[in-house]
């Protein structure tokens, strides 16, 4: 895969922390009931794509799904817009939502793990590119 280097991120990114796209399909399970696809993800937060409208501000329950296992984490919503409609596998069309997420607190040893499975194998996201795709559940 062709990695992008911190250095070439726009300069118009407001980050502190670059986004990046993970190198597989990272799913994320919200609030213990609802399947998500991890859209982009940094150190301090996430933009996942989920079929259940996520209350702005409100606390939420994430369990990012890694090679060997799952990290439990909180996170913020900062932001949740419908992005349109899929296809759910069964023939139905079903609206789905892009949520930003803050993560509110990440221990030392969920970090390493993530940046060792997800955030050091991925490419990093260019300002204002766009994924729209569901996880099939």
């Amino acid at each position: 895969t062709d990695q992008t280097s911190v250095a070439e991120v726009p300069m118009d990114e407001r980050r502190a922390v670059p986004r990046v796209l993970p190198g597989k399909n990272l799913i994320a399970k919200l609030k213990g009931r609802y399947c998500a696809r991890v859209l982009d993800i940094s150190s301090r937060g996430a933009r996942l794509e989920v079929c259940a409208s996520m209350v702005p501000n409100g606390l939420i329950d994430i369990r990012l799904q890694l090679d060997d296992g799952e990290i439990a984490l909180r996170g913020r919503v900062c932001r949740c817009r419908a992005s349109g409609f899929r296809d759910d596998g069964q023939g139905q069309r079903m609206l789905c939502y892009t949520c930003g997420v803050e993560f509110e607190e990440l221990y030392p040893e969920d970090m390493a793990r993530l940046s060792q499975q997800v955030l050091y194998l991925a490419t990093i996201q260019p300002s204002g590119s766009r994924e729209a795709a569901l996880v099939e559940n």
